[in-house]
C-alpha cells in the first residue's frame, strides 16, 4: 500500500521590498585656490602621458588643466583624448608656437594661480598642494614662487639637481636661474605683466620672468618641484645660431649696456669662445695649472674684450648659449 503523500500548505510570495535610494551627494567643495597648469605640445607623443599623469596625479581638488597641442600626427590627439574627462579645455589645431599656445590656454583660465609645463617635462609628487600653501595668502597680489628641477637624460644615466638660487632681479637681466616648470605665479601678475611675448621662440620664459621681476620680489623655495627632461628632441637642444641671437635681443631690451655688450660680443665670436672652453677642458684633464688662463692666451680674438665686460661674464654668456 503507498505511503500518504505529505500536504504542503503553500506559502504566499513576498512583495519585493523597495531598496532604499542613494543620496546624492554633492561633490566636495574645493578648500584651496584654483591652479590653471596649461600644457603645450607638438609632437611629444612619447612623453605626454608621462606629463599629463604627472599633474593629474597630484590630486589636487582644484584643479584646471588646459592641453593645447599643436596639430600633433604622432598619435598626441588619442593620448589626450583619454584622460578628457579629467580636462578643463584640450584641442589640437595648427597655433603660432609654443609661445602663442602658452598664451591663448592662459586665455582660457580661470585659476588663481598660474603654471605651464611643457609635455616632455613632469612635476613632482605633491607639487600642487605645496605651491597652494605658498600663495594661496597672495592670490590677490602680483608674487611667484620657484624652487628646483631635476633634470635627466633620456635613455642615459644622467641625472642631476638644479638647486634654486637666491633671487637677484637685477642678475635675472644676465643669467636665466628661473627654472621653468618649476616656477608657479598668481593670476594677478599675469595680468599685469601681460602675455609671453609671441615673437620669441627659444626665450620667451626668460624674457616674460625679466618683466615679471620688476613687479614684485620673487619667492625661492628650496624644494624639487619638476622633473626636466633632456632629449634629442627637446627645443632648448637645438637652437644654435637662431637661439643665440634672440638671447642677445632679450638682454638688449632689458640689460645694462655692458651685458647686451657680452652677449653681442659672445655671439660674434661663438666659434672662438667654444674653441676657447675645448681647450680649458683639455688642459684640465690633463691637471695643467692655470688651465683657464692659458686657454684665455691660446684664442687670440679673444684677447680684446668689450670695455667693461669681464672674462667671468663671458663665461656666463657662453653657458648661456651653449645647446643643452
Amino acid at each position: 500500500m503507498a505511503a500518504p503523500v505529505a500536504q504542503v500548505e503553500a506559502v504566499p510570495e513576498e512583495e519585493p521590498r523597495p531598496r532604499p535610494r542613494k543620496r546624492r551627494t554633492a561633490p566636495p567643495v574645493p578648500t584651496g585656490p584654483k591652479i590653471t597648469v596649461v600644457t603645450p605640445s607638438y609632437n611629444q607623443a612619447a612623453f605626454l602621458e608621462t606629463t599629463i599623469q604627472s599633474v593629474l596625479g597630484q590630486c589636487y581638488d582644484n584643479l584646471e588643466y588646459i592641453i593645447m597641442d599643436g596639430g600633433s600626427t604622432d598619435g598626441s590627439a588619442d593620448i589626450i583624448r583619454r584622460y578628457e574627462n579629467s580636462l578643463a579645455y584640450w584641442v589640437s589645431e595648427k597655433d603660432g608656437g609654443q609661445a602663442d599656445a602658452i598664451n591663448k590656454g592662459f586665455a582660457r583660465a580661470t585659476g588663481d594661480i598660474l603654471c605651464w609645463l611643457n609635455s616632455d617635462d613632469y612635476y613632482m609628487p605633491g607639487t600642487l598642494p605645496r605651491i597652494a600653501e605658498l600663495l594661496g595668502s597672495k592670490i590677490s597680489e602680483p608674487a611667484l614662487v620657484y624652487g628646483g628641477t631635476l633634470f635627466f637624460r633620456e635613455n642615459s644615466s644622467y641625472a642631476k639637481v638644479a638647486h634654486p638660487r637666491k633671487h637677484e632681479a637685477e642678475f635675472l637681466q644676465f643669467q636665466d636661474y628661473i627654472l621653468q616648470p618649476s616656477s608657479f605665479w598668481t593670476a594677478e601678475l599675469w595680468r599685469q605683466c601681460g602675455e609671453v611675448d609671441a615673437d620669441l621662440c627659444f626665450g620667451f620664459d626668460w624674457e616674460w620672468f625679466i618683466r615679471a621681476s620688476k613687479l614684485t620680489d620673487f619667492i625661492r623655495y628650496d624644494q624639487i618641484f619638476s622633473a626636466y627632461r633632456l632629449h634629442t628632441g627637446h627645443k632648448s637642444g637645438s637652437g644654435g645660431g637662431r637661439r643665440r641671437k634672440e638671447l642677445v635681443e632679450i638682454v638688449r631690451r632689458h640689460g645694462r649696456p655692458e651685458i647686451a655688450a657680452a652677449y653681442a660680443f659672445t655671439e660674434k665670436h661663438w666659434e672662438a669662445v667654444q674653441r676657447r672652453e675645448e681647450i680649458k677642458r683639455t688642459l684640465k684633464r690633463f691637471r695643467v695649472p692655470f688651465a683657464s688662463d692659458l686657454a684665455r692666451v691660446a684664442v687670440q680674438e679673444l684677447w680684446a674684450l668689450p670695455v667693461g665686460v669681464t672674462d667671468e661674464e663671458l663665461e656666463i654668456c657662453r653657458y648661456m648659449m651653449t645647446d643643452i
